[in-house]
Formats: C-alpha cells, sequence, structure tokens
C-alpha cells in the first residue's frame, strides 16, 4: 500500500514535469519571425462575497430543517419531556483567499496581435466559511408545562490550497492602443492531493436552561483533512469518494497599459472559480 502511494504521487509528479515539457514544446513549434513571448507574474483576491446575500439565504433554507431536528434530537436525549414550540436560527456566510502565480503567453501575430495562447502555474488559497451560525429553541415539558430555552452557536470552514496548471485563451482589444481591454477564457486544474489535503473544521457551543434547574452546556468541535473525513467514513463502511482532480474555469475581462515597449500593468476582474481581483506585471520578449 505504501509502495503504490509513493508511484500514485510520482506518476503526478511526471505529469506535471510533462505538462510544462510538453507545453513548452508546443509554444516553441508556433514561433515565427513575428510572433513573440510574454511572461506574466500576477497576484489576486479572490471572493464569493459578491454572492454573499444570495447564499446566506440558500444556507438558512438549506440547513434549517436539518439544524433544527440535529439540536432537538441531542436535547430530548437527556430530556425525553420536552418538546418544541418555537424555533429560530441565522446563518451568516464569508469568504476570502488569494492566488499569485506565473505565466508564459505566445502572441503568433507579434506585437500588434491580439491572439494569445499562454501556459500557467497558479498557487491558490480559498475559505468558505460560516462564522456565525446561531439557534434558539423555545421548549415546554410535556407534564408540568415548564418553560425551557436554548440558545447555540457554532462556526465552521473549509480551506483548500491547490497548485495547479492552465491553459488560457486571450483576445487584446486594439492591442496597438496604449491601454486596451483584453478578454481571457481559460480552464486548469489541481490534483486530487488538494482535496486530500483540503481542511474542515467547526466549532459550536450550547445553553439549556429549564426554570427551576441549573443550566446545562454544550460544546465541542473538531479540525480534519479531507484524508481524514474519507479514512473515518470508509472505516464505518461508508463510501466517502474524492474526485482526482479540482477543476478551474477562468474568465476575465481586464485592462492592459503600456509602460514601456517591452513592459506592461495588467488588471483583471473575474470569475475564478468565485471571483477573482488580480493584478499583474507583463514583459514581452
Amino acid at each position: 500500500m505504501k509502495r503504490a502511494r509513493i508511484f500514485r504521487h510520482a506518476g503526478k509528479g511526471f505529469s506535471v514535469i510533462f505538462f510544462l515539457i510538453f507545453g513548452l514544446l508546443f509554444l516553441a513549434s508556433l514561433a515565427s519571425a513575428q510572433g513573440h513571448f510574454e511572461f506574466n507574474f500576477h497576484y489576486g483576491r479572490w471572493s464569493l462575497n459578491i454572492l454573499r446575500s444570495t447564499i446566506e439565504d440558500m444556507l438558512n433554507e438549506a440547513l434549517e430543517n436539518h439544524l433544527k431536528k440535529n439540536f432537538l434530537e441531542d436535547i430530548q436525549a437527556n430530556h425525553p419531556e420536552l418538546v418544541e414550540k418555537a424555533y429560530s436560527q441565522q446563518v451568516r456566510f464569508d469568504s476570502n483567499g488569494d492566488n499569485f502565480g506565473f505565466e508564459i503567453r505566445w502572441y503568433p501575430g507579434g506585437e500588434k496581435g491580439s491572439f494569445s495562447l499562454g501556459l500557467a502555474v497558479e498557487k491558490t488559497s480559498m475559505k468558505v466559511a460560516l462564522p456565525e451560525l446561531s439557534a434558539a429553541f423555545e421548549l415546554q415539558e410535556t407534564v408540568s408545562s415548564r418553560v425551557a430555552n436554548f440558545a447555540g452557536n457554532a462556526s465552521g470552514e473549509f480551506l483548500i490550497k491547490p497548485l495547479s496548471f492552465h491553459l488560457s485563451f486571450r483576445w487584446d482589444i486594439l492591442p496597438s492602443s496604449p491601454v486596451h481591454p483584453f478578454i481571457t477564457f481559460g480552464l486548469g486544474a489541481s490534483g486530487s492531493n488538494a482535496l486530500e489535503k483540503s481542511t474542515l473544521s467547526y466549532s459550536y457551543t450550547g445553553t439549556l436552561r429549564i426554570t427551576g434547574k441549573p443550566d446545562e452546556a454544550y460544546s465541542g468541535g473538531e479540525t480534519k483533512t479531507l484524508q481524514e473525513f474519507k479514512n473515518e467514513r470508509e472505516a464505518e463502511g461508508e463510501d466517502f469518494p474524492i474526485p482526482g482532480f479540482f477543476p478551474f474555469l477562468q474568465l476575465d475581462f481586464g485592462l492592459k497599459a503600456r509602460l514601456s515597449r517591452n513592459f506592461h500593468l495588467l488588471i483583471s476582474p473575474g470569475v475564478w472559480d468565485g471571483f477573482l481581483l488580480r493584478g499583474g506585471l507583463s514583459i514581452r520578449l
């Protein structure tokens, strides 16, 4: 098993090397007297918060029945005489991350060419979190009609940091202009290792107050990688498949400003498995 794992990781390394060598040879095969290369270094900030209100509404609706059921089952495990009178919850969503990378682009039409083909290596960090998930129960004992209240708070997050490889197509609009727009479409992927090492974490606290009785406190939490969750589920006889790769979709609309004949500044908001605002410096050869 250990040897198989070593060969599997070695295979991933060979795949990356093959991608880079093949890409460079392919770009070189396109070379002509008028074409040229462009090297780009870039950094950006990633987020899904532009859709925060929509996501919060969806999560609030999707989680309500599940959370209420689980909370009530936990309470009734110790207090079977308590029944629900009222329930409310609030969900808050947040996300953040960053991206940096190196890209090689080939312009077959030369300095004034519009179309270019790019190969890039990217490192992205993406965190999706529920920093606040609050729930409140009003309960009542079936026999004595004694009132009880439960208030709980929870939080959780998912963090992934893939190293990925990308192929992109770009069209510069009015490329001879010192400042001009461009459109980029691309696809990329990271290996399963990124998913296996991604982390899931959560924590919760809660207090149950029953009239005439001492308060009861609840708390807990843990942090695990997706691979650890997979191992636990499989040990219990459950399936927990992890995809063999993590895909990326790129679509951005940017501006390119000429600093000199060989140096350009770029800024581009767009889609990157979420939303990404990126800036970079390009060097033409």
